[in-house]
């Protein structure tokens, strides 16, 4: 082989590892840096027979009050407060001005007029969706970072962790 093709070759490899280091260390950045939030959810649907079990997520802040109307495709951002068991949506914009400091979560509206904010699926052991389908309460413990993106860190099943429910479940 050629001195050229090594180098070219070499260079491919080096560039996928820094993208694949860049998508990796920008998703630890957002877990270790941003605020953590609670977010309340209610499951879809714990099975997918070719990827297994996961849960498709649905959240409260997720559907914007009657009577806004945004356009599919836009971003949307979706300002939060702290509540007693879980943050809540208290304003609902299409614009962000960099000057505001309050807590938000960046999400885009799509064509069945919910937002979408990329953490819409959570994976699970195979064999274990039953857990979260048998819930009666499901939350969501996710970190956001200062653009507003956000990435689970938990799934909290009737109140605890769902690794802990994991383990106290009956195998099936």
């Amino acid at each position: 082989m050629s001195l050229k093709f090594r180098l070219v070759f070499l260079a491919i490899v080096l560039g996928q590892v820094f993208l694949l280091l860049g998508l990796i260390g920008n998703r630890e950045y957002t877990l270790r840096t941003g605020t953590e939030v609670v977010l309340e959810t209610l499951p879809v649907d714990p099975r997918s027979p070719f990827q297994g079990d996961f849960a498709i997520l649905r959240y409260e802040i997720s559907e914007p009050p009657q009577g806004l109307h945004i356009t599919p495709g836009v971003s949307v951002y979706v300002y939060l407060a702290e509540g007693p068991e879980s943050w809540r949506a208290v304003r609902y914009e299409t614009g962000r001005s960099d000057f505001d400091d309050r807590l938000f979560i960046k999400g885009t509206m799509r064509s069945n007029g919910e937002i979408d904010f990329g953490i819409g699926t959570f994976f699970v052991p195979e064999g274990t969706g039953f857990i979260i389908e048998q819930a009666s309460d499901i939350k969501v413990v996710a970190s956001v970072d200062g653009r507003g993106k956000a990435i689970i860190k938990d799934v909290l099943v009737d109140g605890v962790p769902f690794s802990e429910a994991r383990d106290k479940a009956p195998p099936r």
